[in-house]
């Protein structure tokens, strides 16, 4: 019988052993066939990167050998078992490289039950499969999946946080979800390479994320998180399929765009409350204090927790953020003064007393329902294409980074440069910072009133001006003085800073002041210092 060369098919006779008068043994390659839903033996079947096993069979025997090699079906010739000629696989490996691993893989097999009959062993699956592995060298550097590598990575940042906790590159937030992640992964496929991190594994595993009911704004988290460590490994050199790189992820979280739906902030008044609120027990009593110091001071809970008493000096608070690695510099004003002064006296290394976040977020709960926040607010989840609306009372969505969305909320509606608030939050951008800011319908009415133009302007007249006053400021009469400022708005408002001035209403004064182009401003300061 003539055997052609590209198939790897062997024969072997041994008249005594175990008195077989014929023993047969032989080798096929093919490519393993999977469909897009493994449970619907209807769906479609996969045609890319696909496994190439060796069927091994022998005595009635079979079983599979993965070559540790994948191409896509139609660069594969079925009846030949091999790779056509001029093709590459998504790894990159050439036609010829892959057929010299299936040759190789051909001339092991022959060597592993020549070697089993000459030391009269009965061939089995385990011993057969063994003793390939020690043929090919493999038997010790089976290829890790991609899982391993994910451990790898996570086992090498939790032992930096260990060894090295002010120079490690994850906080343990970050290394939790990340192990959060890896369980996601195994309950997806465990046996999973980086070959298979395609758009089509990719869009899966986000739907099946979804189909455990996480919602889309977790999922959307949870793939960049899934980025960050393909990144790594990839600079590491473990990775080479960049595929993962331009995938777009399908489910987008929609409630972000439904006029801040989820985002909870405090009103100057409901601090004020909170403020003011007689409260008997210590516990919440404390976390009222920490609740409205990160209200004042826009540092995050971590920040607040782990708040030393050598951070503060010279009537600032100066900081390394926990979650961002940021040194920033706070002044304190009277309301930070007054909660961190009546914990002086503990003498502790902390500010604060020591409570977990679980235990602070309870608490907070349990404040606003004292408080009497028992307006409805609606929180919106989206899972997949549905979204679902969850109304409850105000103190339930009450959490730790309520407070920071408080500070720069109330910053916004108190006049506060963007620049400014980014200054104490640390946040990189306006666009992250923007993230934080509650618009609620009073805030709206509040800045669509600063848009209101009185039908006339304002002038000094209408503060019954005197003779001797509009003399001394080099005013007309007021038929043609109004004729004047119709043009020029900036004079009238520079003329009633100045009247309310010599009046001795500096408040006022300075309420006009502030609304002067700079030039103004500077001529009503150089006025005031010369009249002095």
């Amino acid at each position: 019988m003539i055997i052609p060369k590209s198939v790897c098919t062997f024969v072997c006779s041994n008249n005594n052993f175990n008195r077989m008068d014929k023993y047969k043994f032989g080798v096929r390659f093919r490519l393993e066939q999977r469909r897009e839903n493994p449970k619907d033996k209807n769906s479609l079947l996969i045609e890319t990167n696909l496994p190439i096993n060796a069927d091994i069979t022998f005595c009635g025997k079979r079983f599979f050998y993965f070559t540790g090699c994948r191409i896509d079906a139609s660069k594969w010739d079925k009846n030949l078992q091999v790779v056509k000629k001029n093709n590459f696989n998504a790894r990159g490996e050439s036609a010829s490289e892959i057929n010299a691993r299936l040759r190789r893989i051909c001339v092991a097999v022959e060597s592993v039950f020549r070697r089993l009959e000459i030391n009269n062993i009965p061939p089995t699956k385990i011993n057969v499969r063994d003793e390939l592995k020690k043929e090919l060298n493999e038997e010790s550097m089976s290829r890790k999946t991609l899982i391993e590598y994910y451990k790898m990575l996570v086992d090498i940042r939790e032992k930096e946080l260990k060894d090295t906790p002010n120079r490690a590159q994850w906080k343990q937030g970050t290394l939790t979800k990340h192990k959060t992640m890896i369980r996601h992964l195994e309950g997806y496929k465990r046996q999973l390479y980086f070959e298979d991190m395609t758009d089509i594994t990719l869009s899966k595993f986000e739907s099946y994320l979804i189909g455990k009911g996480l919602s889309n704004s977790y999922v959307h988290k949870s793939m960049k998180d899934i980025k960050t460590f393909l990144n790594w490994a990839t600079q590491m050199g473990y990775n080479k399929i960049l595929h993962y790189q331009n995938y777009q992820q399908k489910f987008k979280n929609e409630t972000i765009t439904e006029n801040n739906t989820n985002l909870f902030a405090l009103t100057s008044d409901e601090l004020l409350i909170l403020q003011r609120l007689d409260i008997k027990r210590q516990s919440i009593d404390r976390t009222r204090d920490m609740f409205l110091f990160c209200c004042s001071t826009g540092l995050r809970f971590s920040d607040a927790r782990k708040l030393k008493w050598t951070d503060i000096a010279e009537d600032c608070i100066d900081v390394v953020t926990q979650k961002t690695n940021q040194h920033i510099r706070i002044p304190i004003n009277k309301r930070i003064k007054s909660i961190i002064d009546k914990y002086s006296s503990f003498k502790l290394e902390f500010v604060f007393p020591s409570i977990s976040n679980q235990k602070y977020n309870d608490q907070l709960k349990e404040l606003g329902k004292l408080a009497g926040f028992d307006e409805v607010w609606t929180k919106a989840i989206q899972r997949g294409n549905e979204v679902e609306r969850i109304s409850l009372p105000k103190y339930e969505f009450l959490s730790s980074h309520v407070a920071r969305r408080t500070f720069v909320t109330d910053a916004l509606r108190k006049g506060w440069q963007p620049e400014a608030i980014r200054a104490i939050t640390g946040h990189t951008t306006s666009k992250m910072m923007m993230n934080y800011v509650k618009m609620d319908m009073e805030t709206k009415k509040e800045f669509m009133g600063m848009l209101d133009v009185d039908d006339e302007q304002e002038s000094v007249f209408d503060f019954n001006i005197t003779d001797e006053e509009r003399i001394t400021f080099g005013i007309p009469e007021k038929n043609e003085y109004l004729t004047i400022i119709d043009k020029k708005i900036d004079m009238a408002t520079l003329h009633l800073a100045f009247l309310f001035q010599s009046r001795g209403e500096l408040t006022k004064s300075f309420e006009y002041a502030c609304k002067l182009p700079d030039s103004m401003k500077v001529e009503y300061m150089r006025t005031v210092i010369t009249n002095k």
